[in-house]
């Protein structure tokens, strides 16, 4: 603490624990993943179509964040070493604990991280064949427009 600060300690009351951060983010990911299941499940049914310009936009937004999230698990890899915490029985244990944390699958950053990723990436297909079908809707509007104009 800096200019004679204190740290305000706060005793925890029994069965109140903080916030697990890795846990939440998981529960928001399922969610965002179970509304990319509903996107493709409309895509797929010919209920939504995308206008490729607009698709376009939301597929750069959506390459963006997968760049972003490669960054972040590149970075991830450094806090996947163990820490050299030291030789004894509770330093060995905390860095196996925050390894474990770090890099396991499931509610670990890593894997978290690798699942946003594989979302994002459903997502992205799922705005590319929108697109496509926009554009397919669109080409059989105008074939059917031609068919009309050569009867008239």
């Amino acid at each position: 603490m800096s200019g004679g600060e204190e740290a305000e300690l706060r005793p925890v009351q029994a069965g109140t624990e903080p916030a697990q951060p890795m846990k939440v983010a998981s529960k928001r990911l399922q969610a965002s993943a179970a509304a990319v299941g509903t996107l493709r499940s409309d895509v797929a049914s010919g209920r939504l179509q995308l206008d490729p310009a607009a698709g376009r936009e939301v597929r750069e937004l959506l390459t963006d964040q997968m760049d972003q999230v490669d960054a972040w698990l590149r970075r991830a890899d450094d806090l996947g070493r163990r820490a050299p915490l030291g030789q004894n029985p509770v330093a060995e244990a905390m860095a196996g604990k925050f390894v474990d944390r770090t890099t396991s699958e499931g509610d670990s950053f890593t894997g978290v991280l690798k699942e946003y990723r594989r979302v994002l990436d459903e997502a992205q297909d799922a705005v590319g064949e929108a697109m496509r079908q926009y554009q397919t809707s669109d080409e059989h509007a105008v074939d059917m427009f031609q068919k009309l104009k050569s009867q008239l």
